[in-house]
């Protein structure tokens, strides 16, 4: 399953955000602009599913965007899961936004949930913690996950992921040295999801933790308490994505903390979910970082996380995005060369790394290894030539 943000607005959308995760500024041109990659619009509408912006393309026609918002978007989103073989996705919640954007992210997981029941995908749940209040995270989130249960009932969809008896839930952030938590009040919270909570609001609870959980090092709190909560979450997920920047680092990831990590949830009777990313470049929000600075290499980079994760035992897979162009991680239909994008601004186009790849080639790679990791729990050590579609 991959992580599906659903985050971008345009001023088209009728939701008052305007272009939310596209500009700083009242609309994208060449001067202000914040996403990394330009996704491949080529099987919407123009003029009636995109929204007009500043840049224009090299024969002088408006270079349009899309709004996370609208169905038809949405619709094509899942319908291309459903082409290429992707399972789903976690639908990301941002708890700071919870109050004041909450019918937003309703309208968007409620589409989500559509279009999984009319495609046989599968979706879920993900609250993230960043920017979080201290003070009021936990009740919050309790909140939530009530008004979701029962005002949309998104449990009782079966498209609802569930596991153990339960429905699947995630919360990514607890623990880092750069969210917030105190490590009873988190425990608490675990214990109400898992035990004291009615019910209907029990869950099988994910916990997307810092890279280094196990040892307590680096981006994890020290507080030794803090190793009670990771081990207290029926599935652990590592975060990855930035963590190392070519195949040999990769390598050295897979031997120092996947097998470790790996070896210690067997211990505790945890689940383990590795994250895979398919490169990084998040040099448009912040021009001091390095344009393209984690190379994708054509797929191989993140085909050789695939094979190692389920090389080291890994059963399941958390791909590191659907959709974020703003850090260039995303996996869905982005430009394939320049001739795609508008001809100004700077773009991480697919074949930045002298790959000719077609704009599909990440959700290819994905659906083709979801495909082998069901049939025989691995892949090949090489990444396939040309994936094709299922």
């Amino acid at each position: 399953m991959a992580g599906y943000q659903g985050w971008f607005n345009t001023e088209c959308d009728g939701r008052g955000k305007n272009w939310r995760h596209y500009t700083n500024g009242p609309r994208p041109n060449v001067n202000d602009y914040v996403f990394e990659m330009w996704p491949d619009l080529r099987e919407f509408n123009s003029s009636k599913d995109l929204c007009p912006t500043g840049f224009q393309f090299s024969d002088g026609t408006n270079a349009p965007l899309f709004s996370s918002h609208t169905d038809i978007i949405v619709e094509k989103h899942v319908k291309w899961m459903y082409d290429y073989g992707i399972d789903g996705v976690y639908v990301q919640r941002f708890v700071i936004f919870m109050k004041s954007q909450r019918c937003v992210r309703d309208q968007v997981l409620q589409k989500i949930r559509l279009r999984s029941e009319q495609y046989g995908r599968i979706f879920a749940n993900m609250y993230d913690m960043s920017g979080a209040n201290e003070n009021t995270v936990y009740q919050h989130i309790k909140a939530d996950w009530i008004h979701l249960v029962d005002d949309l009932k998104i449990t009782e969809s079966d498209r609802y992921l569930h596991h153990n008896g339960k429905p699947v839930l995630s919360i990514w952030g607890f623990g880092f040295k750069t969210r917030v938590g105190d490590p009873e009040r988190v425990l608490e919270l675990i214990d109400w999801f898992q035990n004291k909570a009615p019910q209907k609001y029990q869950v099988t609870l994910m916990g997307g933790v810092p890279t280094w959980w196990r040892t307590l090092t680096r981006d994890s709190y020290t507080d030794p308490l803090w190793s009670d909560v990771y081990r207290s979450f029926d599935i652990v997920s590592p975060w990855t994505v930035g963590r190392f920047e070519n195949t040999t680092l990769a390598d050295e990831h897979l031997r120092d903390l996947i097998i470790p990590d790996l070896a210690e949830c067997t211990k505790h009777g945890i689940e383990y979910l590795p994250v895979i990313f398919p490169g990084s470049s998040f040099s448009n929000r912040k021009p001091q970082l390095e344009f393209n600075k984690i190379p994708r290499m054509g797929g191989d980079f993140m085909w050789r996380q695939i094979y190692n994760a389920l090389e080291a035992g890994s059963k399941q897979l958390y791909v590191a995005m659907f959709d974020e162009i703003d850090e260039g991680t995303a996996i869905f239909k982005t430009a394939e060369t320049s001739a795609q994008t508008p001809d100004e601004g700077n773009w991480l186009t697919l074949d930045v790394d002298g790959y000719d790849v077609p704009s599909d080639w990440y959700l290819r790679l994905i659906g083709n290894a979801t495909k082998m990791l069901r049939e025989s729990g691995s892949v090949p050590p090489t990444r396939p030539a040309l994936p094709s579609m299922r």
